[in-house]
């Protein structure tokens, strides 16, 4: 199960004896590492190996391609294996990094404690970050002001798309703290985002203008990654710490969804050192022989992301689906996987996939509405017609799934809340953390989700109970239909 990848540019001085030279130093303070490990250093060859029980350091170097990776597998006192996996281009100057977690017994339980390898955060001490277009891959935060307020302007617009994800922290009006501690947030995501800090909330009443309004505010922070983006709103119960730790380990979970390039993976590199040295005239036998040696090692590793995929397919279908289509776009893989992985299935339960183009505004939000209708359609049978097909079919959709609470609790809420009809200060940050944002005016309108199809207008004069009680109705009608 890969816990954490990220890729980023580098200085061109940071070649492949820097890469090797950093790599053995730090696994020498590596825990539980075997004695043999110890002390190694690149000799020149182009691939060398070392083993002990279930732990593994290794390196192969592919000259042609100017590609060197490295990989050391550690098993913790848990009897956890941890591979560590760096990938240096010296052509492109680019490096991959992952940090993969195994268990004996398969396990979709993520490690939310992980930290960073050190040897990843060494490279940035070190300063090997290169430019990603024309921000720096570096531990420190960047400040906005109006001097180069363009940054963000551009990100906000889609007029540049970064290669690592942008955190932007926006200042909060009242003058006070920042609602994350902006110095430690660039640290944790030093070579996987790019921190991005608005130094007075002057500067926010410039981007809002620039940014057409859609520029985070107030302490609340946006994440862009290429194709979308999330805001995260700090609430009052949480503090500062596990705010900032949200915010991460949002970032690596989602950029654990990649994976290091077949190309440059150190199984594919094996396998082009292994054939350059095979005798002409076993040279097809031995390629095969290779090739299905190397097969079978990439389908252990992308075992891993199906096993947790499979597992998580309840909170994370977004994740299972770009798993699937990332999967080094080898077809003829992913089925054997498939295959295998129903094989070890006791009961081959049936799993069916829709395609929807929406986006989820809470967890399981597409499961529930379709295991809702479902459930409503079904209530709706006589005595003759529970004898069909259909209705054992569904019948056994219902009584095989359950939904999480989010949905339900969301809907209580919002009825709670709206059908006062005039909102207090409490009233309003209670929308607030559920995902709605305020557009102050005559009268006040609660945007859901960001998604003006979504608008809920309240009254800022006085009115009778029923008012409030008619809108929270209609609230919930125009959110959650017949669910």
């Amino acid at each position: 199960m890969i816990v954490y990848y990220t890729r980023y540019n580098t200085i061109e001085s940071f070649d492949r004896q820097s890469l090797l030279s950093l790599a053995f130093n730090c696994v020498t303070g590596m825990k539980n590492v075997p004695e043999s490990f110890m002390n190694q250093s690149w000799n020149g060859s182009e691939s060398e190996e070392w083993k002990s029980d279930r732990n593994i350091m290794t390196y192969q170097i592919d000259s042609v391609a100017g590609i060197t990776a490295f990989r050391v597998a550690i098993v913790d006192s848990n009897d956890e294996l941890w591979t560590t996996d760096i990938v240096l281009n010296d052509i492109t100057h680019e490096i991959q990094l992952r940090l993969a977690r195994e268990k004996r017994v398969i396990s979709a339980e993520f490690n939310s404690n992980f930290r960073i390898p050190y040897i990843f955060k060494q490279l940035i001490r070190n300063r090997i970050g290169g430019m990603d277009i024309d921000l720096p891959v570096s531990d420190v935060p960047i400040y906005i002001d109006e001097g180069n307020i363009s940054y963000i302007v551009n990100i906000i617009k889609k007029e540049k798309i970064y290669s690592l994800p942008v955190i932007y922290v926006s200042c909060p009006f009242s003058g006070a703290a920042y609602e994350v501690d902006v110095e430690e947030l660039a640290k944790d995501m030093a070579g996987s985002a790019h921190v991005l800090v608005e130094r007075s909330s002057a500067t926010a009443k410039v981007l809002k203008e620039l940014a057409e309004d859609r520029n985070a505010y107030n302490g609340a922070v946006d994440v862009f990654y290429s194709d979308d983006s999330f805001r995260y709103l700090r609430r009052a119960e949480v503090t500062a710490n596990q705010f900032r730790y949200k915010i991460t380990h949002a970032v690596y979970s989602r950029m654990a969804m990649r994976n290091i390039d077949s190309v440059s993976s150190i199984s594919e590199i094996k396998l082009r050192n292994q054939i350059k040295k095979l005798d002409q005239n076993n040279t097809d036998t031995k390629k095969l022989t290779l090739e299905v040696a190397s097969l079978k090692e990439q389908i252990k590793e992308n075992t891993e992301l199906f096993e947790m995929a499979s597992d998580e397919t309840k909170e994370l279908q977004k994740r299972v689906n770009d798993l699937e289509n990332e999967n080094y776009n080898l077809s003829s893989k992913i089925e054997i996987l498939t295959e295998a992985l129903n094989k070890k299935t006791d009961k081959a339960n049936a799993a069916v996939m829709l395609e929807c183009s929406e986006k989820e505004f809470y967890p399981d939000e597409f499961k529930r509405i379709v295991y809702k209708s479902i459930q409503r359609y079904v209530s709706s049978y006589g005595d003759e017609e529970c004898l069909r097909r259909d209705y054992h079919i569904l019948n056994d959709i219902i009584t095989n799934n359950e939904c999480c609470e989010d949905g339900e609790k969301i809907k209580e809420t919002i009825l709670q809340i709206i059908r006062k009809n005039k909102l207090g200060k409490n009233d309003v940050n209670s929308l607030k953390s559920l995902g709605f944002e305020l557009q102050k005016g005559s009268h006040d309108k609660y945007v859901f989700q960001n998604d003006d199809r979504y608008i809920i207008t309240v009254s800022n004069s006085p009115g009778d109970y029923r008012d409030g009680e008619n809108l929270a109705h209609d609230a919930v009608k125009l959110l959650f239909g017949r669910t």
